[in-house]
């Protein structure tokens, strides 16, 4: 005896098909998906192929040629973003910034972000932010060591990370100055660029910014463990 017969488990596909759908479009409202990412495409795909499988049970031209379009666009839209991520190279230093600070952020987008800075060689005693003077750039130390001074008073060193990455996007003055020790290696980009970057593009605002809350949150984690540890050292 049949649990089910074949037309129910063809319109069940068709329900699936529409979770599916409805399931990816929440998600991307949410923000968990991407629209111009592989999860989306994929669950586009799966979703118009369940659909358009169940239209065999009753056939309808108009519904039957939608799900076919989705189907090919969605194909399309792999193929492409599969094109665009062989075609497109990082350097070691550039895979570098993105493993550390950008994990999350798409090959084409991080491209645009890359080629928009400058990498450059910093010289001991170089000034890279000044205290109560605004931030006009963003940084990422590649190598090299900088030192933090607040109030005149050396407060800390760095020596790997985004500097500047509070008020970068505002404008805002920088609480500490910031002087090169060792010779380093930084990418730099203005907080000019950086704004119509993100005033363009609200997708890339929101990488820059989770990229940045993850940086400051790492920085923050391993100043409490150097305080913890001097703490230890003077009792």
């Amino acid at each position: 005896m049949e649990i089910f017969t074949s037309d129910q488990l063809l319109n069940g596909a068709g329900l699936a098909g529409v979770l599916f759908y409805l399931g990816s479009y929440a998600l991307l409202q949410l923000g968990l998906l991407r629209g111009n990412g592989y999860a989306y495409a994929i669950l586009n795909l799966v979703a118009a192929s369940l659909v358009l499988l169940s239209l065999t049970v009753a056939f309808n031209l108009s519904s039957a040629l939608i799900q076919m379009s989705w189907v090919v666009i969605s194909i399309f839209g792999i193929a492409r973003l599969m094109w665009i991520n062989r075609r497109v190279r990082f350097s070691d230093e550039e895979q570098a910034l993105l493993d550390t600070v950008f994990p999350d952020m798409p090959t084409p987008i991080a491209r645009r972000f890359l080629n928009r800075g400058n990498w450059v060689d910093a010289e001991s005693g170089a000034l890279l932010l000044a205290e109560g003077e605004p931030v006009v750039n963003l940084y990422y130390l590649a190598d090299g060591k900088v030192q933090v001074i607040s109030g005149g008073q050396p407060i800390g060193t760095v020596g790997n990370g985004l500097l500047g990455e509070m008020n970068v996007l505002s404008g805002g003055v920088a609480s500490a100055s910031v002087t090169v020790l060792d010779p380093a290696r930084l990418f730099v980009i203005s907080g000019d660029t950086l704004r119509r970057m993100v005033a363009r593009d609200p997708e890339f605002r929101i990488l820059l910014e989770n990229g940045m809350g993850r940086d400051t949150g790492r920085k923050l984690m391993r100043a409490n463990e150097r305080l913890s540890t001097l703490s230890e050292n003077t009792v």
